[in-house]
């Protein structure tokens, strides 16, 4: 005899509207991303970061953007053991509906 009900329990749902605006700011995101690969940008995060670095590829959901080493926090096999040897850049994929802000750097 199983305690678990056939219905799963609500636990949160996005307000309709919301979906359709953050939907229509990755479109945004993503038309105004795909005309900056290969050029330097800064851009803005919703979560107060600043992240300078070069536009490599942009998809439906996500920009990836190469970034040095010295401009991040953290990164595979940092610190201090560095299994490959030195790599001084990193691609970071960000998601497009987390952005507030690009500038083009050059």
């Amino acid at each position: 005899m199983s305690h678990y009900s056939t219905q799963p329990q609500m636990l949160f749902q996005c307000d309709h509207q919301l979906v359709h605006s953050m939907k229509k700011h990755r479109e945004s995101a993503h038309s105004a991303m795909k005309n900056v690969v290969n050029r330097k940008v800064r851009v803005h995060t919703m979560d107060d970061e600043a992240i300078e670095g070069i536009v490599i590829n942009v998809d439906a959901k996500n920009v990836y953007i190469l970034v040095e080493q010295g401009n991040r926090g953290f990164f595979p096999g940092y610190p201090p053991f560095v299994p490959y040897g030195p790599n001084p850049n990193v691609i970071l994929p960000l998601a497009l509906f987390n952005l507030l802000a690009v500038s083009l750097l050059w």
